[in-house]
C-alpha cells in the first residue's frame, strides 16, 4: 500500500519538475521564436499551462476515484503522467513541423496537469482508508515525502546529464534522455499500482446505499472545501516558495550567489524531508491538528522575520532556509491526509481534489512569477510579505479545523456523525 502511493507522488512530482528543469535546454528545438528569449517564454508559458488543466484534473480524476475505485484513480493518473512524459520524449521537433511541435508539449503538459491535478487527493484518499489507524499519518508522511525526493530525483537527472553530456549537447536533443527515464519510471509505478489492493473501505461502500445524491452532498460540504483551499494557500506557496524560489530569492539579496544558495540549499530540502516523515510519527501519537497548526502559525509568524534577516545579512542562507522549510514541513506532511477525513466516502477524492488543485494553480504556480515581479519593480520585501499572507490565512483556517469535523474514515455521508455547521466550535 505505502509503495502503491508513494511511488506514484515520486513519479508525478519527477515529471512535474523535470519540465520546468529542462525548460531552458529543449526550448531552442521545440518552441518558435525569433530570440532564445522568446522560445524559453515559449516553454514557460507551457509549463503554466500545466497549472490550468489541474482543477479540471482534479474533478475527473476525482470522479474516477470516488465511482471506480481507489486503485482506479492511482493507476489512471499515473499512467496519464508517463503518457505526457513519452510524448514529450518523442516529438518531432520545431526543425520538421514547425509550430505542431509546440502544440505536442502543450497536449503533453494537459495531459500531465489532469494526472497531476487527481494525483494528490486520490494519494491521500487511498492512504486514509488503506493505512493501519495508529499508523494512518506516518504512511500519509512517507506517501507526500515522495514529493520532495521526486524533485531532488529530477535535479539530480539533469545534473548527470549534464555531467556526462555538457549543456550543449543536453540542448541538442540529450534533454529527450530525462523524458524517456521519466516515461520509465513511470511505468514501473504502474505496475506497482496496478497490483495494489483496493482499499477496504470503499469496496464496504460498494454495497451500502447512499441515502443522499453526489451534488447535495458536495453543497453540503462547501464549507469544508473552503477550509481546505485556506489551508492549501499557504501550503503551496509555502513549497514554491522554500523549496523552489528561495535561491534565486537569497541570490537577489546580494547577500549570496545564486549558485552558492542552490548548493546549500541541499540542506533545506533534507530538513523539509525529515520534518514531514517527522511529523507523520507525532501526528500518530499526538494527533494531526497540533502539527497542522503549529507549522502553519510558526511559518506565518517566521517568514518575514527570517527572510529580512537574511536579506541584510543577520542570518546565513544555511540558517534562514533550513528554519523556514522546517516550519512548512512540519504541516506538509499530515494536511492531505487530515482533509480527507474532511468528507464522506462517497466524494472524499473529488471535494478534496478541486479546492486543493485550485489553490496550487492560483497560488502555487503564480508564485515565482509574482516573486520575481515584486523584486523587478524594487520591492524585495513584498516576496515574503506575500508569502506570509498566504501562510497566515492558512494558518487562521488550521484553528478552524476541529476534531470534531474530522469524519471517521468510512463514514458515508449525512448528518450522522458530525455537521458542516460546526466549523470554527471546539472539540
Amino acid at each position: 500500500m505505502l509503495a502503491a502511493s508513494t511511488s506514484g507522488i515520486f513519479v508525478e512530482s519527477f515529471d512535474w519538475s523535470l519540465y520546468a528543469l529542462m525548460a531552458p535546454f529543449l526550448a531552442d528545438q521545440m518552441f518558435p521564436g525569433s530570440s532564445p528569449v522568446a522560445r524559453l517564454l515559449g516553454a514557460y508559458v507551457v509549463f503554466a499551462a500545466g497549472f490550468v488543466a489541474r482543477p479540471f484534473g482534479s474533478f475527473l480524476m476525482g470522479r474516477v476515484t470516488d465511482v471506480r475505485g481507489r486503485r482506479a484513480g492511482l493507476t489512471y493518473s499515473v499512467s496519464l503522467m508517463a503518457l505526457g512524459a513519452l510524448l514529450i520524449a518523442v516529438a518531432p521537433s520545431s526543425a520538421v513541423i514547425g509550430g505542431g511541435a509546440a502544440v505536442l508539449i502543450v497536449i503533453a503538459r494537459l495531459v500531465q496537469g489532469i494526472a497531476m491535478g487527481g494525483e494528490v487527493a486520490t494519494a491521500a484518499t487511498y492512504v486514509v482508508e488503506s493505512a493501519p489507524e495508529d499508523k494512518r499519518y506516518r504512511y500519509g508522511a512517507f506517501t507526500y515525502a515522495g514529493d520532495a525526493l521526486g524533485a531532488l530525483g529530477a535535479t539530480i537527472v539533469l545534473a548527470l546529464l549534464l555531467t556526462t553530456m555538457g549543456a550543449d549537447a543536453v540542448r541538442d536533443g540529450g534533454w529527450r534522455i530525462a523524458f524517456f527515464v521519466a516515461a520509465a519510471l513511470g511505468l514501473i509505478a504502474l505496475w506497482i499500482r496496478r497490483a495494489a489492493p483496493e482499499s477496504t473501505v470503499f469496496v464496504a461502500s460498494r454495497a451500502v446505499e447512499v441515502q443522499t445524491p453526489v451534488g447535495p452532498m458536495i453543497r453540503d460540504h462547501l464549507p469544508r472545501m473552503v477550509l481546505v483551499f485556506t489551508l492549501t494557500i499557504g501550503s503551496t506557496m509555502g513549497v514554491y516558495f522554500g523549496s523552489i524560489y528561495l535561491p534565486q530569492f537569497a541570490a537577489n539579496t546580494g547577500q549570496i550567489s545564486e549558485e552558492a544558495a542552490a548548493a546549500q540549499h541541499t540542506v533545506a530540502l533534507g530538513v523539509l524531508l525529515l520534518a514531514m516523515i517527522a511529523s507523520g510519527f507525532l501526528a500518530d501519537r499526538y494527533g494531526p491538528l497540533a502539527l497542522i497548526r503549529l507549522g502553519f502559525t510558526a511559518a506565518a509568524t517566521l517568514t518575514v522575520p527570517l527572510m529580512l534577516a537574511l536579506a541584510t545579512g543577520l542570518l546565513p542562507y544555511f540558517v534562514a532556509a533550513p528554519l523556514f522549510t522546517l516550519c512548512i514541513g512540519l504541516q506538509l506532511g499530515v494536511t492531505p491526509v487530515t482533509g480527507a477525513r474532511l468528507f464522506p466516502v462517497p466524494i472524499r477524492a473529488v471535494a478534496l481534489g478541486i479546492p486543493a488543485a485550485l489553490a496550487i494553480a492560483l497560488f502555487g504556480g503564480t508564485f515565482p512569477f509574482l516573486a520575481e515581479w515584486f523584486i523587478d519593480l524594487g520591492h524585495l520585501q513584498w516576496v515574503p510579505a506575500y508569502a506570509g499572507i498566504g501562510l497566515a490565512i492558512s494558518a487562521l483556517g488550521s484553528w478552524l479545523v476541529t476534531d470534531k469535523l474530522l469524519y471517521s474514515v468510512d463514514h458515508m455521508g449525512g448528518h450522522d456523525q458530525t455537521d458542516s455547521s460546526v466549523i470554527g466550535s471546539t472539540a
